[in-house]
């Protein structure tokens, strides 16, 4: 019987974490991926699992026949989990109208999800949470040692949760996703249901016990438990200290996967790690003690023991925890594989968490074991005992997420952690029967600890924004592979802001003239190398649109992108922002680049979900821009699906823009594929636009020709030459250089190529694996070889513009912000076609194939250059780097020298002067 039973528990395990995951992730395609959602959810789950063990252990002992109890507990599971999918369905499709039924208010939008939550998971949750003191109550009649039984039966089921979640987010998700996966879970429940009724037919009457309990399990009557209110001071503190501890627990678990999502990064095999390191923590550390510890009779002093322990070992790895990016560059440097990567995030989240899950998973079966006397209402005891810890851990995970980490951060919160244990520590100890010497010591210890664990310094900011995981291969091409020179390479960084959001934790950086933003370490976006790719997220689709009025942003990120839509002169932008710190970070550090657009009065910032947003919103937009372009970051492949695109295309009015950002690098020629397929079932009219190793999809609602006429007024009332400007351009023309491929072009791309959809998800899983490959190259190559036409489709009258040098020129600048050289190399052939001397074509088409390695040619056109004009110091500049380039350093000297001479007040070129100079072998002084 026990070791039936043992495998349907194991089994049991399993399943619920399946539920959790799955759960989480198809209400997240609902509710948003925001804190409240996601507390939502978990405190519905847990509350669940608390209920039933509260309600089951109290009828644990007029149960006749415990076994086929189980069994329909698992059949009631299995049974509601196979509706899942179709209730999730039903609610997807009724929560935006009970939001708007209820006044469209974001204070009663927590509380609609939590409804929603409770009447979808609350009644398999409370069948859940039912079965431990059910089963606990069964084996007492087997094995009379509490601690060893109840120690047992959590590492087995936890053990199932850690193969649960294993499974779950390395395999069946991956391979089946969320409406298989949870139908695979639910036949499995069904399956154990059916086992066990079948088992516990011949078992109907309760078994003979095996012999009496040992004589350290005897009271004055071995068989009863004595009442609550008779239980002595220290063994109801001890029951009350594992609710807070539950609370601990979570704070832990919450803490550190907000710390080692800085370290590992934000993918879902990274928080798949962390789970999965958690729970193989707790198993352990309660199969642990059932093994050590299970037949002896533990006082409140053990349970202080415990939480004195887990203070002792989480303090080394406080300490210790910025010196882990080191371990992470080491393995990096041995392999980047992706499944050695996954290897290398399960052993950096083992280190973090076992040592205090390994005692955190004793503290049940031991709290068990200290309020419970005799077995005969042993399910009550674990019932009542589960449900305290459970609800703890509710309050542990709200308290830390809303409260402790916006207000104090990831590192204090985890020092408060401390603090507590200790503090639970000192009051079970001084409660305890020790004798006095030992008991008050032992307090005194542990409050003095508490005040000395105050004093542990904090994080170096810099390490902790660095995004090893997301840079790794740059740091590993620095001098040295290690935190050293990781430190050396941030020494010339200033951190200006560092706050640990509810989301996530953001960053500003300044290094030079360069200044940034980062979340969870990741840069997204900063005042150099990504302002033209924001810059062109903005302008494109308020310079195609005919008319545009109403512009919606989703993701703020530096601003910048809202701040070009604004120049534009539309009626109202909102921007949709799921983290308050980046709104605070872009107003406070960006305002300069971004044109102050959260102070324009046209500007309406929201704090939410950006795909929640859409699905509850009744606003309907010309433009809608959707920035995020990460889809390797848990959650953010659901704004890369089929649905989500048909859900910014509803809210689109009739001839409406939408952009969608994607990045070229650390992303995989056929999951580029994926997204622009995904994208074009739902705007069939999609053209591709793209900036250095960005990219842009526009889709239109209704097919349409581009206007020349309207966009070069469009250009200039925009003001887009001016201020932040556009990229790479001074005037209209250069955004006709940015043109990749064209709506046939783009279907003929993707032909065979998979679609993103909600419930497989396949880009979360497979953008994670090229993080560490360089992609942005050979992506651009396979959209070159789809180009067939040069430039957008063209409304008739506009042919004139295109037969003029200085378009043609413009054009070909614009293709070097495309990162294409030999398109830009075509535009500047035909502007000296148009006109044999047109200097700006002559010098840039000189500097094009001087890049290209190709000297001689760049020679011929500088020469001609220089021939038809001025002497002009960036022509000589130029000359003397091409006789550089043809191993002629006397004649690059010369040139050097020359232009150093016509130099006239240009820091920039004096400098390159002066060093190219220094190059050849000239002074380099005058």
């Amino acid at each position: 019987m026990v070791g039936f039973l043992s495998l349907c528990f194991f089994l049991s395990g399993a399943t619920a974490l399946v539920y959790e995951v799955v759960s989480l992730r198809m209400l997240g395609l609902v509710f948003g991926h925001t804190v409240h959602a996601v507390a939502t959810v978990l405190i519905v789950f847990m509350g669940g699992l608390a209920l039933g063990s509260a309600v089951f252990g109290g009828l644990t002992r007029r149960i006749r026949s415990p076994i086929r109890v189980y069994g329909w507990l698992e059949l009631g599971t299995g049974a509601w989990a196979a509706l899942l999918p179709l209730l999730f369905g039903w609610s997807a499709a009724g929560y935006p109208d009970l939001f708007r039924a209820l006044g469209r208010s974001y204070a009663v939008l927590p509380w609609i999800q939590f409804a929603i939550g409770a009447a979808l998971l609350l009644l398999p949750t409370t069948l859940m949470g039912a079965t431990l003191p059910v089963l606990s109550q069964t084996l007492a009649r087997t094995e009379h040692r509490v601690g060893r039984l109840v120690g047992g039966l959590y590492a087995v089921n936890t053990c199932g949760a850690v193969l649960g979640a294993a499974a779950a987010g390395y395999v069946l998700l991956p391979w089946l996703g969320n409406r298989a996966t949870i139908e695979a879970a639910a036949a499995l429940n069904v399956a154990l249901g059916v086992a066990a009724l079948i088992y516990g037919r011949s078992r109907s009457a309760p078994p003979v016990e095996m012999g009496p309990p040992p004589a350290s399990e005897r009271g004055a009557d071995a068989g009863e438990a004595p009442a609550a209110d008779a239980l002595p001071l220290g063994v109801r503190l001890t029951v009350v200290a594992l609710g807070v501890s539950g609370a601990v627990s979570m704070l832990y678990e919450v803490a550190w996967t907000r710390a080692l999502a800085l370290l590992l990064g934000s993918s879902t095999y990274a928080f798949t790690s962390m789970l999965v390191a958690f729970l193989l923590g707790l198993a352990a550390g309660s199969a642990l003690y059932a093994w050590l510890w299970g037949a002896r009779r533990p006082s409140p002093a053990t349970f202080a023991a415990l939480q004195a322990g887990i203070a002792v070992l989480v303090v080394p790895v406080i300490v210790a925890f910025e010196r882990l990016p080191e371990i992470l560059l080491a393995a990096l440097r041995w392999s980047q594989a992706p499944e050695f990567v996954l290897w290398v995030q399960l052993g950096l989240s083992i280190v973090v968490f076992l040592p205090v899950t390994l005692l955190l998973g004793a503290t049940f079966p031991c709290a068990v074991a200290v309020a419970t006397r005799g077995t005969a209402r042993l399910g009550e005891a674990v019932g009542r005992i589960y449900a305290a810890n459970t609800l703890g851990a509710v309050g542990g995970a709200v308290l830390t997420g809303f409260v402790l980490v916006p207000a104090l951060g990831v590192h204090a919160s985890l020092v408060a952690g401390v603090v507590v244990n200790l503090l639970l520590a000192a009051l079970l100890a001084a409660a305890s029967d020790l004798r006095p010497a030992w008991r008050w010591g032992s307090a005194g210890a542990a409050l003095l600890g508490g005040v000395a664990v105050v004093m542990i310094g904090p994080w170096d900011q810099r390490v902790m924004s660095s995004g090893p995981a997301v840079y790794g291969a740059f740091y590993l091409r620095s001098a040295e592979a290690s935190l050293t020179s990781v430190r050396d390479a941030l020494r010339s960084q200033r951190i200006l802001f560092y706050r640990d959001g509810r989301a996530a934790t953001v960053s500003v950086g300044q290094e030079g003239g360069n200044r940034y933003l980062r979340i969870n370490g990741k840069t997204e976006g900063s005042t150099s190398l990504d302002m033209p790719t924001q810059l062109m997220a903005g302008h494109l689709p308020l310079l195609v649109h005919r008319d545009p009025h109403d512009a919606l942003v989703i993701g703020l990120g530096t601003g910048v992108t809202a701040g070009a839509v604004a120049r534009h002169g539309i009626s109202h932008l909102d921007v949709v922002e799921i983290e308050p710190a980046v709104v605070e970070a872009a107003g406070r550090f960006f305002g300069e680049v971004n044109g102050h657009v959260l102070l324009d009065p046209r500007t309406r910032t929201i704090v939410a979900d950006g795909r929640n947003f859409l699905l509850t919103a009744s606003e309907r937009y010309d433009v809608i821009i959707s920035e995020p372009s990460n889809p390797w970051i848990s959650g953010l492949a659901s704004l890369f699906s089929e649905e989500f695109f048909r859900l910014a295309r509803a809210r689109l009015r009739p001839g409406g823009v939408m952009v969608q950002w994607i990045q070229l690098y650390n992303l995989r020629p056929d999951d580029l594929k994926m997204i622009v397929k995904t994208f074009q079932r739902v705007f069939p009219a999609t053209t591709l636009w793209s900036v250095s190793d960005d990219l842009f999809l526009l889709g239109r609602t209704e097919p349409g020709l581009l206007d020349l006429g309207l966009l070069r007024r469009r250009f200039a009332a925009g003001r887009v030459a001016e201020g932040i400007g556009f990229p790479g351009s001074a005037a209209w023309p250069g955004v006709l250089g940015v043109f990749a491929l064209g709506e046939t072009d783009a279907a003929r791309l993707v032909d065979r190529a998979e679609t993103n959809t909600d419930d497989r998800l396949p880009l979360e899983f497979s953008a994670p694996r090229a993080l560490y490959l360089d992609t942005a190259r050979e992506n651009r190559d396979v959209i070159r070889r789809a180009r067939t036409s040069s430039l957008p489709e063209l409304l008739r009258g506009g042919e004139g513009e295109l037969e003029r040098a200085e378009t043609h020129f413009w054009i070909g600048m614009g293709c070097l912000v495309r990162n294409a050289p030999e398109d830009a190399l075509a535009h500047f052939a035909r502007a000296l076609e148009l006109e044999r001397d047109h200097k700006p074509s002559l010098l840039e088409a000189s500097n094009v194939h001087l890049r290209l390695g190709r000297p001689d040619q760049a020679l011929a056109l500088a020469q001609r250059a220089l021939d038809r004009g001025p002497l002009r110091a960036r022509t000589l500049y130029l000359l003397g780097r091409i006789h550089e380039a043809l191993k002629s350093p006397e004649r690059a000297q010369e040139n050097f020298v020359q232009a150093l001479a016509l130099e006239a007040g240009d820091a920039k070129l004096r400098e390159d002067l002066l060093v190219a100079l220094r190059r050849v072998g000239g002074v380099g002084r005058r």
